[in-house]
């Protein structure tokens, strides 16, 4: 049995007449005509009876039409599933993250994708840097988010945006500098930097930044990561330097001093393979370059 074979059989059937399924299908009547004897004879059963006017259904006919309808609209689901997958659109999108980015920019990023592709499912993997990048190469995610990455073989770091950073002081803190003098905090209490691993880190990062700004502070405490060192900075163990989306949170025992003179020092990146074809991380990427250009505007 052939498609075909159920697509002539449908046409004459719907249409009544050999010829008029001819012209529906745009193609000569014999063909019709052989075809169908060919899937009567296979099924051994009489579907069509030939009238004067054109053709009408047996009894088997009617039943098999249905059928016959239901295999076709079967067969062209999948056939459309199949190229919906090709362009990307159909699957699940495997992300890892580590750190801040997934509080705010991971989610609306990966929100901005599930609205333009809602077929497509989303599976999330916390992973430190290094399991983000042997995952990849291994081929168990698609993309990776986080903010600093080393360089690696076949793997591309590509910076989705950048934000500004905030200094988390206790809420009993009660010196509050003016905007260019915020940093001399750090006269006053001790840093806590985060995280202790996963180098080059974000505690890499602020240490460069007082370094270049000429600030010198006392390093108190490595923290894990951001809720363990604001956890400290609210019980006054000191004070941390935090990205900008960390900041857009409520924080129990914890206020946000913002640094506009560092307005845009901190990036999120993404990781991908290099050397990777799916259409889901290439319709990712698309989601993700036009994430990035709004915000880029939004900036401006």
């Amino acid at each position: 049995m052939e498609l075909r074979q159920l697509k002539y059989f449908v046409a004459v059937a719907e249409e009544g007449n050999f010829g008029a399924a001819a012209r529906r299908l745009n193609i000569s009547q014999p063909p019709i005509t052989r075809q169908i004897q060919k899937l009567e004879d296979e099924l051994g059963v009489l579907l069509l009876r030939r009238t004067t006017k054109g053709a009408e259904l047996t009894t088997s006919g009617e039943v098999f039409l249905e059928d016959a309808r239901q295999t076709l609209a079967q067969v062209a689901r999948g056939m459309e599933r199949s190229r919906a997958a090709q362009r990307g659109e159909l699957g699940t999108l495997e992300v890892g993250y580590f750190g801040s980015p997934i509080y705010r920019v991971v989610p609306e990023l990966l929100q901005a994708f599930h609205s333009a592709l809602p077929d497509v499912g989303i599976a999330l993997h916390r992973m430190s840097k290094g399991e983000q990048v042997a995952a990849l190469q291994s081929g168990q995610i698609h993309i990776g988010f986080g903010r600093y990455y080393p360089p690696e073989p076949g793997i591309v770091v590509e910076e989705i945006l950048r934000e500004g950073l905030s200094v988390a002081v206790s809420v009993d803190f009660e010196h509050d500098p003016p905007v260019g003098e915020r940093l001399s905090i750090f006269d006053k209490v001790p840093l806590i930097v985060f995280p202790g691993r996963g180098r080059p880190n974000f505690a890499d990062e602020v240490l460069g930044i007082l370094k270049r700004e000429n600030v010198s502070a006392r390093v108190e405490t490595v923290a894990e990561d951001v809720r363990s060192a604001l956890t400290l900075t609210a019980i006054g163990a000191g004070a941390t330097i935090v990205p900008g989306t960390v900041a857009d949170f409520s924080w129990s025992g914890v206020r946000f001093i913002p640094l506009e003179t560092l307005r845009l020092e901190c990036p999120v990146n993404c990781v991908y393979r290099k050397s990777e074809t799916s259409p889901i991380l290439k319709a990712m990427l698309s989601t993700l370059r036009q994430f990035r250009a709004e915000r880029s505007r939004e900036v401006a």
